[in-house]
């Protein structure tokens, strides 16, 4: 396999300090309104399937459908940059979102309803690698911390989100609650169009050309090592990512198995959303200043160790809770320190087509470890079903033994 050399020229140096601040906020604005708009059916859901009249199978199948096609479409949307510069895509992402998410307002049966969110999938799937591969072109000293901050404000949204929803519930109703909530996504589309990001499209000549070029860029992130190395990492660690195992099981572990009540169980929860939103950050600081693959193997360990404190934990509020708080903060640092690393190894003509791969080779997996952890704890319990994921952070310390020093690669090749 073969290394992509990091640019040198990025897009830092086609902007004002202005300019990249304003890309900045508005970047982190519209993730943030990403996952807002995605957490809110937790609590819209009952309504909807009491209305609607589809029980917990449909909804699994719902889920199923939904997640599957939108993290498949995370690939697709790298070919689209040779041909709009990366705001325009991320606005196009944004109205796809609010089409879907105004679709899930007025859907009036089952299919209807698989259709729109399916939809609203489609084009959130856009913001995370066209918005992380523009703000690594614009922030390249400052990649750990940046692509921090960015997850965590992101955090911010699903923090949110279920208050607000349930207002919005109790005074309007689940129908105007999604128009009410499309209208964000809408608001952010028109901002990107308006953005001062005044980059050119990556791309020269006709649209076959350009989607040539498009093609070239995949073939060289898939010869890239560290790009593969570190999508196996970031598929290796069972927790971490958006929905998946921490939102499917530890509330259910909480009320079922412990016997915690609702109150102290939705404490624990936003504990554990405390620590996804300031441990990125602190391990993202730490890796503009560190080598990022020892910040991020000691991360790994850390979730590795807290996994298996949280596995044998009681109910006990004093030591619950501060297990939870770093268990947030090493399990969801992982995703902002293996972007670092995607930009980093990855040219500035490469750098969608990396994240794009990334995040479709990353993600896929996080339905197939809810599927494992469900079953082990249906059949073992959940000690020993996270006993068991505690081991998947030690896989992908191991595996990141393979990953190659992108100031290193460069000298080898500056003296070849």
């Amino acid at each position: 396999m073969t290394m992509i050399a990091p640019a040198v020229a990025t897009d830092e140096a086609l902007a004002t300090p202005a300019g990249a601040q304003r890309i900045l906020w508005l970047t982190n604005s519209s993730h943030l309104v990403n996952h807002f708009l995605g957490q809110i059916v937790s609590v819209l859901y009952p309504a909807i399937m009491a209305e609607l009249g589809f029980g917990y199978a449909d909804l699994g199948v719902l889920t199923a459908i939904q997640n599957l096609i939108g993290n498949a479409t995370e690939v697709v949307w790298g070919f689209l940059t040779p041909f709009l510069r990366r705001g325009y895509v991320l606005a196009v992402g944004n109205l796809v979102m609010t089409v879907g998410t105004l679709l899930t307002g007025v859907a009036g049966s089952f299919p209807f309803l698989v259709a729109s969110r399916t939809v609203y999938s489609v084009g959130a799937s856009a913001q995370h690698p066209i918005g992380s591969s523009l703000l690594s072109g614009y922030f390249p000293r400052k990649r750990g911390s940046i692509l921090a901050m960015n997850s965590s404000i992101a955090a911010v949204g699903s923090l949110f989100s279920a208050p607000v929803a349930a207002v919005l519930l109790a005074v309007y109703g689940w129908r105007a609650a999604f128009i009410i909530c499309g209208l964000i996504s809408c608001i952010m589309a028109v901002a990107y169009l308006l953005s001062p990001d005044r980059r050119p499209s990556s791309g020269a000549g006709g649209a076959r050309a350009r989607l040539a070029q498009s093609g070239s860029s995949y073939r060289r992130a898939l010869r890239n090592r560290n790009l593969v190395v570190i999508s196996i990492v970031m598929m290796l660690g069972a927790a971490g990512r958006a929905g998946g195992i921490n939102q499917a099981y530890l509330g259910v572990h909480f009320e079922n198995d412990l016997g915690i009540s609702l109150a102290f169980t939705g404490t624990a929860l936003a504990t554990l959303q405390l620590g996804a939103i300031s441990g990125p950050l602190v391990f993202g600081w730490l890796s503009d200043r560190f080598s990022r693959q020892r910040v991020m193997q000691s991360s790994l360990l850390l979730s590795a160790i807290m996994t298996w404190l949280l596995a044998g934990q009681g109910p006990e509020p004093l030591s619950l809770l501060p297990i939870l708080l770093v268990y947030g903060c090493s399990t969801y640092s992982r995703n902002t320190l293996t972007q670092a690393i995607v930009a980093d190894s990855a040219s500035e003509e490469d750098r969608d087509a990396a994240f794009s791969l990334y995040f479709f080779v990353g993600f896929i997996s996080a339905p197939i470890w809810s599927f494992l952890a469900g079953l082990l704890m249906d059949r073992f319990g959940f000690t020993l079903a996270f006993d068991v994921l505690g081991f998947s952070y030690i896989a992908g310390m191991i595996a990141l033994l393979l990953m190659i020093d992108p100031s290193i690669a460069r000298q080898q090749r500056a003296r070849a």
